[in-house]
């Protein structure tokens, strides 16, 4: 349960901010605070100083936990340390209710045949098409396409979040008609853990920029 989830040492904690992901690991555990190594993004430290609010995600044994805090200071042991308040709760991903953002991008799909082996697949063995997302979450998407789709049919997605290409397998598991386009819900299949860590970092960074953008309410 989240209720019993702690930091612990060399455990990975990955930092959100505005510009991506920076990552960290678990170095110290007190009990008012846990020490983490400054984080790092593409060379770039992020140099968190005594205040500063922190948005997280904790790779426990058992899952990944988002987690809000604040930074309470610095410390040198060995290593240079960013001291993080102990959260108030830590808030578990669950593939089920994955939350799913809005985004609408142009995707590359192919509707695979079930009967072929997928590891000796040739070009004329599939027709590649391009569709739209509506909205995408770790656990699956929905797509707008004009192809004809049907519940059951597997779909290989190249899917372009920010500066990465991720490439997915779903199942179709709903299919509703929109004018002249079909909407289609599909499910991801056979997704490793790597890669859903991978799209949860990537939706994290385009809700901040979304929530940034926002319009002000007078």
């Amino acid at each position: 349960m989240a209720g019993d989830v702690k930091f612990l040492v060399n455990r990975k904690v990955e930092i959100i901010m505005d510009d991506g992901i920076y990552v960290s690991n678990i170095q110290d555990v007190e009990d008012e605070y846990a020490g983490i190594s400054i984080p790092v993004k593409d060379g770039s430290y992020l140099p968190l100083k005594k205040g500063d609010r922190v948005e997280g995600v904790y790779y426990s044994g058992n899952g990944l936990y988002k987690f809000y805090t604040v930074a309470v200071g610095r410390k040198i042991d060995r290593i240079m340390m960013i001291l993080l308040a102990h959260p108030e709760k830590f808030i578990k991903f669950q593939r089920r209710n994955y939350v799913r953002v809005p985004i609408v991008i142009k995707v590359f799909c192919a509707i695979l045949d079930k009967t072929i082996n997928l590891n000796n697949i040739t070009d004329n063995q599939f027709e590649f098409f391009d569709a739209f997302s509506l909205d995408i979450s770790a656990g699956g998407m929905r797509l707008s396409t004009d192809r004809d789709i049907s519940i059951g049919d597997i779909i290989m997605i190249t899917l372009p979040l920010k500066n990465e290409v991720i490439n997915v397998k779903g199942k179709v598991v709903r299919v509703e008609r929109a004018r002249d386009r079909n909407i289609c819900g599909i499910g991801f299949m056979d997704v490793d853990n790597k890669t859903v860590e991978k799209i949860i970092q990537l939706l994290f960074q385009i809700m901040r920029e979304q929530r940034k953008n926002a319009p002000k309410e007078d």
